[in-house]
């Protein structure tokens, strides 16, 4: 569609055109853009209309936006497809912040990191449907990509659907008019058994403690010295996850599956098989990260990650030598590298940022950290192919480098937060602070 509505109508491939090639670039990185965008909305939607009120709101956007990029191919109008996917990334940013907040809130302590990994396992199940689906001879064809585009309804329809039976957030309805009756109500649902009294008043005790009595903003969360203290032990996590090369790794495996001698075909079989070992491995993390903690599963991964990608490097320096057999090498590099990344780095960052701050901090904390995520997936997209245009194999050296940085931040400042109630947890890192003023 975009070669057909170009100016110069050239029908020939991405790669064969600069000006289709930067077209689709420009669809990419705008997705990215609006993800960013959407995290300086959301704080206020969930002030006024609540967590569940605004997951529906966003639902309804990514619904249009969808709705825009399949137009695009009846209109043959490459803008509209842009600007589509610019509303769909505003749509994914907004849930990326509101979802894990919902999860965090409503789940019990002995399982809210299990389920806080589910945003993220039921990314990567998205990611292996539509690889398979995108295959040329399944719907990533020209005749049917609009169709393929829109199946993504399905899961947001349900997810409406499902919504809609569920409450609202007891801490949110808590935290934004006291309504003790409705918290409750809502604590009986979830739990399923009318003793709620302990947690309600837990609850309680943390709108009591909070400083301001009212939702922080972004510049009110800069200026508290403890807040920014907790939100470095999110943050950091949050940038091992794209500056450990997954980005690049997942948007570009095909490529490099492709240099290590595959057929084109068997490369993307590669890749939905490196998505599949992916959706494993966060299962996997699903049912470690209440048993042997979050700090622990993030110190194995940044020490899996860094191994993999040394031997990468040296199995792809190899294969330009000329041995053989070390193409294959690198390709079980990046499984390996897929394996420690999905046992942690892909779900532990935001479930921290969801637990770390109280009712009054954790919208602004998981927006910045939502800004962080997107930021960073969007400059190593964008600069990988540059880079390693220029610096070949060694590129991953950069992303070894980042992973010592951040795994040494993580060894010397995490604390183990597992079994802790959100409670518990801020007694710990205010214990912390003032230890280390």
């Amino acid at each position: 569609m975009i070669n057909d509505s170009s100016d110069d109508q050239l029908m020939v491939t991405l790669a064969e055109n600069p000006e289709l090639n930067t077209i689709w670039a420009l669809t990419s990185a705008l997705f990215s853009l609006g993800g960013i965008m959407s995290v300086f909305t959301t704080g206020y939607l969930m002030k006024v209309y609540g967590l569940k009120s605004s997951i529906l709101m966003h639902a309804a956007i990514l619904i249009v936006g969808t709705g825009i990029s399949c137009l695009s191919d009846q209109a043959q109008s490459y803008e509209m497809l842009i600007f589509g996917r610019v509303i769909v990334g505003v749509a994914v940013g907004s849930g990326n912040v509101l979802v894990p907040i919902y999860i965090s809130e409503i789940s019990p302590v002995a399982l809210r990191g299990a389920l806080g990994t589910l945003p993220t396992t039921m990314f990567i199940l998205g990611m292996i449907i539509a690889t398979t689906l995108g295959l040329p001879y399944v719907m990533g064809n020209e005749q049917q990509w609009p169709l393929y585009l829109a199946l993504h309804l399905v899961p947001v329809l349900v997810m409406c659907a499902g919504l809609s039976f569920c409450p609202e957030s007891p801490r949110q309805l808590f935290a934004r008019n006291a309504e003790t009756d409705a918290a409750q109500k809502a604590l009986i649902w979830l739990r399923k058994s009318n003793d709620v009294q302990e947690e309600l008043l837990a609850i309680q005790a943390e709108r009591d403690r909070e400083k301001v009595g009212h939702q922080l903003s972004l510049l009110g969360l800069f200026r508290d010295p403890f807040l920014r203290s907790a939100l470095w032990l999110c943050v950091v996590p949050m940038i091992a996850m794209h500056t450990s090369g997954f980005s690049c790794l997942s948007f570009y495996s095909t490529f490099i599956f492709s240099a290590s001698g595959l057929s084109p075909l068997n490369s993307i079989y590669a890749s939905l098989g490196l998505w599949t070992t992916f959706l494993f491995m966060n299962l996997t993390s699903l049912v470690l990260v209440d048993r042997n903690g979050r700090r622990v599963l993030l110190l194995t991964s940044h020490v899996g990650v860094l191994i993999s990608l040394g031997f990468l490097v040296l199995t792809i320096n190899l294969t330009k030598q000329g041995f053989v057999g070390s193409a294959y090498g690198s390709v079980t590099c990046i499984f390996a590298f897929i394996v420690f990344h999905g046992l942690s780095l892909m779900s532990v960052p935001w479930i921290l940022g969801a637990e770390l701050f109280t009712q009054e901090a954790r919208p602004a904390a998981m927006m910045f950290v939502s800004i962080v995520c997107w930021g960073t997936e969007l400059v190593a997209i964008l600069l990988f192919p540059l880079v390693i245009a220029q610096a070949g194999e060694f590129t991953f050296c950069i992303f070894i480098g980042f992973i010592v940085l951040t795994g040494s931040f993580t060894f010397w400042a995490l604390p183990e937060t597992k079994g802790s109630s959100m409670e518990e947890i801020q007694t710990l890192l205010q214990v912390r602070f003032d230890k280390n003023k």
